[in-house]
């Protein structure tokens, strides 16, 4: 039979494209990697062109295409370009209508009256406009074209992703996040190899659009920095934060398998700033993120107690939480648990991949076997042409030494040993937000100057932020509290620390809390990086290293060659290690 290729895209907020082949994972990437423009939307045509071509494909060759979303608003780099846009009546009556809707908020009942009238015409002009630019750009047909909706492509990825229905037992699927098609949470039953949904809630009770509105009232900037006020919120005193937290609780609940709350979710940035007015930054932090673990608490519970089902694999863009995974993980009644990595809706590409093939292997009656969920490294590799031609355009002034070690993982290692901080970009990139030591600044996590020096060199972030670690898998139980064996290879948990901890890995973990956010790394996922630790631990003692994404603040992580240079110039970056070559600033 002819190879199928399922190409699965999410053409909203950090856009991504992610490849199948007959069932099989190979390549995801998200489009703001190729124009350096973090969290970039709209068709993410560069990333859809590395996909085939990783495949040695062309567009004819692919089988189905799947959209993420069954609705998308027309805005600025999603449907249409700028100057499109301006003379597109669809776009101009979505954005009239979004004005009426502003001012009739006051008014919850007639606000919903009145979307309800035009939602439907919304929804199908926008799976027209993204079927019809889709088409276009990919010079394929329409009727190749598919849109899975947003909540169900979530639930995908975890369903498909975490490897239990290898095992042929019932399991929950639990979704959660801001918003997507008109829903922020559900529920979900996985028997026999099929997914039945029996609890949503509306995004008018959305807990994701609270921390978000909350993240917006702080300075910050939502659907971005949300994790800054995850980080924020342990430097609260408790007792302050209770009193914050009684002004939030009433925002949201937990009734059964949903959520309710008092005010609909248009309301909340207006009575967050009546109500938190005067009050610090840190226990407004502290009292969000206390909500958030609570309602995630009692909604898991519930979820087990109600179907008297102990397995779990959750997925969404509230999972990215790590503090509240933490309280997840705690939850005696539940026994076996997954977290989709980086479940943003970046991941809903993958999610639409999954649902593509079993949607073919269906229609074409034969048994659904996609691969679960492996290591993330599924994006664009580096070539030493690359790496030549870059240099020799930075090196104009001869600023740099380019050379080539006859054992790369062992010299980054003794320079990881003597307090320098190193940057990697070697291999496939990973994909998804966190950097898994493909592209990844490497320290060692012993030194606390190593905070400092980092922040001001390189990275800039807020100083209350923690670093992480990843660990040797064999030198784990000397750092991270882990009863329930817990597997961690991709930094969606937090963890409690050891003694040894504090000691070893001081500048890899949250100041205040001590909490950690490892990469637990197994030799097989990724054999040169864990040389680097290997050979660090021979010198040091210590199989642990700080691991931080290979950016500059507020772009995206590094790409290539030609990105990880760019760093590297504009930076107090000294080192970069690129394939097998090392690139030293000389002055």
């Amino acid at each position: 039979m002819k190879d199928c290729y399922i190409l699965g895209l999410h053409d909203g907020h950090c856009a991504t494209a992610s490849l199948m082949k007959n069932g099989k994972l190979i390549a995801c990437v998200s489009e703001e990697r190729f124009v350096n423009k973090k969290n970039e939307s709209g068709i993410p045509i560069n990333a859809i062109n590395y996909c085939l071509k990783f495949a040695k494909i062309t567009s004819k060759d692919i089988t189905r295409v799947i959209l993420a979303s069954k609705f998308m608003a027309p805005v600025s780099g999603r449907m249409y370009a700028k100057d499109e846009e301006k003379k597109n009546s669809f776009s101009l009556l979505y954005k009239t209508v979004q004005k009426l809707r502003k001012i009739l908020y006051k008014s919850p009942k007639v606000h919903d009256w009145f979307y309800e009238r035009f939602s439907g015409y919304f929804y199908r002009k926008s799976e027209e406009n993204r079927k019809q630019n889709i088409a276009k750009k990919l010079n394929i047909s329409e009727e190749k074209i598919t849109l899975q909706e947003h909540h169900l492509g979530h639930a995908y990825t975890a369903m498909y992703g975490s490897g239990f229905l290898e095992k042929n037992e019932p399991f929950l699927v639990l979704t959660l996040d801001g918003e997507g098609d008109g829903i922020c949470s559900t529920v979900s039953i996985v028997k026999n190899g099929k997914i039945r949904r029996i609890a949503k809630t509306t995004n008018a009770y959305s807990i994701g659009l609270l921390y978000l509105e909350v993240t917006r009232y702080l300075g910050m900037k939502p659907l971005e920095h949300e994790y800054k006020v995850m980080g924020l919120a342990p430097y609260a005193y408790k007792d302050n934060v209770k009193e914050v937290y009684e002004l939030l609780k009433d925002f949201i609940g937990v009734k059964g398998l949903k959520f309710e709350g008092k005010f609909h979710s248009h309301e909340y940035q207006k009575i967050l700033g009546e109500r938190l007015k005067l009050k610090r930054f840190d226990i407004i932090s502290g009292a969000i993120q206390m909500l958030t673990e609570e309602l995630l608490e009692k909604w898991v519970t519930n979820c087990i107690k109600t179907t008297g089902i102990n397995k779990i694999a959750f997925a969404g863009g509230v999972f990215m939480n790590v503090k509240a995974n933490m309280k997840l993980a705690n939850i005696k009644e539940l026994k076996e648990f997954f977290i989709f990595p980086s479940g943003g809706d970046e991941s809903l590409a993958i999610g639409a991949g999954y649902y593509g093939y079993e949607q073919y292997c269906e229609k074409n009656k034969i048994k659904v076997n996609i691969e679960p969920l492996d290591n993330l490294y599924l994006g664009p590799e580096v070539e030493d042409k690359e790496i030549l031609e870059e240099f020799n355009k930075l090196n104009i002034n001869n600023k740099y030494k380019l050379e080539k070690p006859k054992n790369v993982e062992k010299k980054i290692a003794e320079l990881l040993s003597k307090g320098e901080i190193v940057a990697r970009c070697t291999g496939r990139m990973e994909w998804g937000a966190r950097a898994l030591g493909n592209r990844s600044i490497l320290a060692d996590p012993s030194r606390w100057t190593t905070l400092k020096e980092i922040n001001e060199a390189i990275k800039c972030r807020d100083f209350w932020m923690p670093f992480a670690p990843v660990i040797m898998k064999e030198h784990e139980e000397e750092y991270i509290i882990n009863p329930k064996k817990i597997k961690m290879p991709y930094m969606v948990l937090a963890f409690d620390s050891t003694k040894n901890a504090e000691k070893e890995m001081i500048a890899a973990m949250h100041p205040y809390d001590k909490t950690i956010r490892p990469q637990i790394l197994e030799r097989e996922w990724n054999e040169r990086y864990h040389e680097i630790i290997k050979q660090f631990q021979k010198i040091t003692k210590r199989g642990v290293l700080l691991n931080t994404s290979f950016n500059l603040h507020g772009y995206p992580i590094a790409k290539g060659a030609k990105e990880a240079l760019f760093i590297l110039k504009n930076s107090g970056l000294k080192y970069l290690s690129i394939n097998n070559y090392l690139v030293s600033k000389l002055r």
